[in-house]
């Protein structure tokens, strides 16, 4: 059977001599890593791994081959295409044979300065020989390489596992890179972009930034275009308004998502990296935002109360078996608004500073079950408990049947709702309060420990939220 080369442009087969073929890998996330490298992961490609699904040996290095005596070439387990026609590649000629080049003249010179000069006079011109070669050394080091930024590139990069769980941990948040295209295949389906309504495309006057008119290392500058390069008005002439060309893969906008999200990083910082307009970020920001907002929307993260106590610890289900959420309420830092009105409504005495508050619930374990919308951080934790919509919940689950009259609610001292919950027939647990009486007596100390105990649970939620943004 005539094997062909899947990889792109590629026209090699198996009757060609001295070439060996090779299969995709067993390991799901190593074969969709050589999907990548090869370049038949676009959402319109119908490229599909299968059986006879061969890359031939021109598109590995040397070092991918398993040393053996026998003749059929094997590839090492972890080996990843990395040789193609639309690579940049390195090339080191043109830097070794300009060096030999610079020895050659320095050799040439000390040669005559030998016959013709005195030893002072030498030993001076083999320095300043020696200084040009360096300076010229210099230079070629120092000329910057070109690359957009794309998860492909960042896999290139990273050589190890290691590198490449550091590099996606820290750029999106996500424990691996496994566990990223995980994510991207459940809010996106068969990577299907066109699931996604994308915001207005980006107009005409949009523009893009030509970092090679600002690393052309090729043409020599002269004062003017020195000037150009630094002068903030005259940046407009180093821009094009080719953005909409640009189309970014479906995995490289959800990087560029992640990165948004993680590293906070601006729309300017993303479109130099990513080489599209700033708009054009915005574009691809807004539209992820609306579609992921709408897709977790409808997810069900409240699970039924049999659920709840199955996998309930079994010190809490011993202590207190009726809980079905533990709630607290969670503040984010903003910008102090113009509006002194609003200035006011936001500050909060707790942090001291301008926030905004919403009200979080998890389960006995810690899984995030309920998210309000955010509202003033001047806010008391007993309004926006009735201002968020969480009793009229609470009902609603009563009525199909997911939690019990009877059930009870976990929250801090903050949360003086027993009232409203007796209404609908739920319970309070929360620290007893001193009242008129002088001290705590010991069943209130117990049971205000035994409280606090396992309201860790949702400090510990909360404290992941806070830490990744």
């Amino acid at each position: 059977m005539v094997h062909c080369c899947c990889v792109r442009d590629c026209n090699n087969n198996s009757t060609v001599t001295g070439l060996s073929f090779h299969k995709f890998p067993d390991d799901p996330s190593l074969a969709k890593i050589w999907t990548i490298k090869i370049k038949r992961n676009h959402p319109k490609d119908s490229f599909k791994v299968g059986e006879h699904t061969k890359v031939c040996s021109e598109h590995f290095l040397e070092t991918d081959f398993i040393n053996s005596f026998s003749t059929k070439r094997r590839l090492q387990a972890e080996a990843i295409p990395s040789v193609f026609a639309w690579s940049k590649q390195v090339v080191a000629r043109p830097f070794i044979k300009k060096r030999r080049r610079l020895e050659e003249e320095r050799e040439l010179a000390l040669a005559e300065q030998t016959e013709t000069a005195s030893e002072g006079e030498e030993t001076l011109e083999v320095e300043s020989k020696k200084s040009r070669v360096s300076r010229g050394i210099q230079v070629d080091r120092d000329t910057p390489c070109l690359h957009r930024f794309s998860l492909e590139t960042l896999l290139e990069m990273a050589d190890t596992t290691k590198k490449k769980t550091d590099y996606i941990s820290h750029l999106t948040g996500f424990k691996s890179y496994e566990r990223f295209m995980e994510v991207l295949e459940f809010v996106l389906p068969g990577l299907d972009r066109s699931k996604i309504i994308y915001c207005d495309t980006v107009a005409a006057s949009e523009t893009q930034i030509d970092m090679s008119v600002l690393f052309d290392s090729d043409k020599t500058t002269d004062s003017s275009e020195d000037s150009q390069l630094v002068d903030s008005e005259n940046t407009d002439d180093l821009l094009e308004t080719n953005a909409r060309d640009h189309k970014l893969p479906v995995e490289d906008e959800f990087l560029m998502f992640m990165m948004k999200l993680k590293l906070g990083l601006t729309n300017l910082d993303l479109a130099i990296r990513f080489y599209i307009s700033q708009g054009r970020v915005s574009n691809l920001v807004n539209s992820w935002l609306i579609y992921l907002y709408t897709f977790f929307g409808k997810l069900k993260i409240w699970p039924h109360r049999d659920v709840i106590i199955e996998q309930m610890p079994s010190k809490f289900k011993e202590e207190y078996p009726s809980t079905m959420i533990i709630i607290d309420c969670t503040e984010l830092k903003i910008e102090c608004p113009s509006s002194l009105l609003k200035q006011s409504e936001t500050y909060s005495n707790y942090k001291s500073t301008n926030t905004v508050k919403g009200l979080v619930g998890v389960d006995a374990k810690g899984g995030i079950m309920y998210v309000s919308h955010l509202y003033t951080g001047l806010i008391s934790d007993k309004e926006i408990v009735k201002r968020s919509g969480f009793m009229k919940l609470l009902k609603r689950k009563i009525d199909v049947g997911e939690i019990l009259r009877g059930d009870s609610i976990m929250a801090d001292k903050g949360f003086d709702i027993s009232s409203e919950l007796s209404e609908i027939g739920l319970n309070l647990n929360i620290p007893p309060f001193l009242r008129d009486q002088s001290s705590f007596s010991e069943d209130d100390v117990i049971r205000t420990q035994t409280i606090a105990q396992h309201r860790i649970h949702i400090e510990r939620a909360i404290g992941k939220v806070r830490r990744f943004l």
